[in-house]
């Protein structure tokens, strides 16, 4: 690793810190440790462990360190905002804030950052008081800015070890209550955000107690106070009472990191959107639906996601690719983005099953692959977000991008007002494009086109577990607007356009068998306004009926591709694609119309257009 040294008067105190820092830096980059409460160390841990290690004090000395780390000299002078202030966020984008990434935080965009966790108070288990000497909450600078932009301010406070230790300890436990309380009074705080890790079902009873103790006293000293969990990415060992949790937690932030982690003795993504693996089938899409189906509020679960990845010497540059074990270290957006002669388009490609990029190349003759999101992937993430109806998101860390304008934009783009409307991409179920869809699913969401445009849904393939597992298509911006359709077994919707801007989606799973699911390919198409329709009759031969109806209209024509319903004044009421005999119809009642004449244009495969007249009846 280059590593270009910084001349900055930053004291003897932190001179006397170099060299401890070059080699802690080297340990940093071999340490081997794994995830969360499955009895292994997750990357927050391990990057809390080492800059604790540190004992640095200033941001000034942070930003230092962080130019050493990344090989450059810190690009924060060089920022911009390219994001409009104007912009109102319509998410939670709640983002941690570890005191190591020094003054990147003036480079944050406020209006697109509504919470700020500073992290950590370190807790003693056996005293309850804060180990961290780095902790700076009453006086960080950060914490003043965040508050001065209206952003709301949190404490993280950590445990990364000793709980039973903790609970063992009424008085660790009050003086961990009161010091939190202090401390957000103190500084006009919002709330605090627990993050205990590595707890496993004895500790399920005991920690449930001890949240609902801490609750009570947040609400005593003030009803505003927000209490927030960390929850497990995979909560192996059943450690969160959701149920009782939901009843006193106002936020959940799902740590959706580390599900391929250091120890992990396959290379693959830090925070799959779908499944890498048909061996190892956990995901962002599985937490979500996993702590849904436990009793957890859906607007109170936020989705972290990492700005970082990490990387692997592999045995073979292959998908899956096998670990060494000889190297694996985190990656930072910013890392990446600074070393462009290694992480570049050339040495970069894409994962279609989890659908994440990574890099791979060689070193000293051995290949590495490192996963990390870019912009579309991490952007397909937030997508899942919205999909899924959840209150927002959650970024570890801030300052790991170093303030490059396009992810704070893409934030903009996502869940602002501000946010363009995506004609063209795919769509597939939670399972993704390769992989089945889960159980006990529900989920219902929409999608918009730009004025003047339809949107337009092409299937591609669709399969459900017939009569239990099924998919509604309404043609509108809610489950309220007329059904197009309810789809399951192989009954596949086509190709379907809808009359406005809008189509919801709505997809429910029970918890017996699941299939593939569906893969389509959305876009959007001009909304055809047709004007002074002729309303004499084509004497082109189709045969339509009933007519007038009551509802259904039937066509008895083997050559029609698709079908066009449109009002007296010319306005396209709906667009229908057919493929199959059973398509050709048209049910009037469900399209949430009046009674009247109206107009129905069918395409044949010739090309030719008939037009008829119809009269819709009750």
């Amino acid at each position: 690793m280059c590593i270009l040294l910084v001349v900055l008067e930053l004291g003897a105190t932190f001179e006397r810190h170099m060299k401890s820092i070059l080699l802690a830096l080297l340990l940093l980059f071999n340490i081997v440790v794994l995830s969360q409460n499955s009895g292994f160390k997750s990357t927050m841990q391990q990057q809390s462990e080492y800059y604790h290690s540190l004992n640095l004090k200033t941001d000034e000395q942070f930003d230092s360190l962080r130019a050493l780390e990344n090989g450059v000299v810190s690009k924060n002078q060089e920022l911009t905002t390219a994001s409009s202030a104007t912009c109102t966020l319509n998410k939670r984008v709640f983002g941690w804030h570890p005191y190591w990434v020094g003054t990147t935080y003036t480079a944050y965009q406020w209006n697109l950052l509504s919470d700020l966790c500073y992290f950590s108070y370190d807790a003693s288990p056996t005293t309850g008081n804060n180990t961290n000497a780095s902790f700076a909450w009453t006086t960080a600078s950060v914490v003043t800015v965040a508050k001065n932009n209206g952003t709301k301010i949190h404490i993280c406070a950590t445990m990364f070890s000793g709980h039973s230790t903790f609970w063992a300890s009424a008085t660790a436990q009050t003086t961990f209550i009161n010091n939190i309380v202090s401390l957000l009074n103190a500084r006009g705080g919002d709330g605090v955000n627990i993050d205990f890790e590595g707890m496993g079902s004895s500790d399920k009873i005991p920690f449930t107690t001890f949240m609902t103790n801490l609750n009570a006293a947040l609400n005593t000293a003030n009803p505003n106070y927000k209490l927030s969990v960390c929850l497990y990415a995979v909560d192996w060992s059943g450690t969160f009472n959701i149920p009782a949790l939901n009843n006193i937690v106002d936020l959940y932030t799902i740590m959706g990191y580390d599900y391929y982690y250091s120890g992990s003795t396959t290379a693959g993504p830090t925070a799959p959107l779908y499944n890498y693996q048909t061996s190892y089938n956990y995901t962002l899409a599985k937490s979500i639906t996993t702590y849904i189906k436990a009793g957890a509020t859906p607007s109170k679960l936020l989705l972290g996601l990492p700005y970082y990845g990490r990387e692997w010497e592999v045995s073979a540059n292959t998908i899956p690719a096998t670990s060494t074990g000889n190297f694996n270290s985190s990656r930072t957006l910013s890392y990446i983005n600074n070393t462009p002669g290694t992480y570049n388009a050339t040495n970069k490609s894409w994962e279609g099953n989890c659908y994440s990029p990574y890099y791979s190349y060689q070193n000293v003759g051995l290949w590495r692959q490192c996963f990390i999101d870019d912009i579309y992937s991490l952007g397909r993430k937030y997508d899942l977000v919205n999909q899924r109806g959840i209150g927002g998101i959650g970024i570890w860390a801030l300052g790991y991008d170093a303030g490059m304008t396009s992810y704070w934009t893409l934030i903009q783009n996502k869940f602002s007002n501000c946010a363009p409307l995506v004609c063209n991409d795919s769509l597939f179920d939670m399972g993704g494009p390769t992989r089945n869809y889960y159980d006990n699913e529900t989920y219902t969401y929409s999608l918009s086109a730009p004025t003047g445009s339809l949107v337009k849904l092409q299937f591609k393939s669709f399969s459900a577990e017939q009569g239990y597992d099924s998919l509604f298509l309404y043609n509108g911006t809610s489950v309220a607007a007329p059904l197009i359709g309810s789809y399951t077994g192989t009954n596949t919707p086509g190709t379907v356009i809808s009359s406005g801007q809008s189509l919801t989606l709505r997809f429910k799973s029970d918890g017996g068998i699941n299939t593939f699911g569906f893969k389509a390919i959305r876009s959007c198409t001009p909304q055809l306004i047709v004007t002074g329709i002729d309303t004499n009759e084509s004497n082109e031969e189709l045969l339509l009926y009933p007519n007038p109806t009551s509802g259904k209209v039937f066509f008895d024509d083997q050559t029609i591709k698709s079908i066009q319903l449109f009002d007296a004044l010319g306005k396209l009421i709906l667009s229908k694609e057919v493929y199959f005999e059973s398509e050709k119809f048209i049910d009037l009642k469900l399209l949430n119309i009046t009674t009247g004449l109206y107009f129905i244009s069918v395409h044949k495969t010739n090309d030719n257009k008939v037009f008829k007249k119809i009269i819709y009846s009750e």
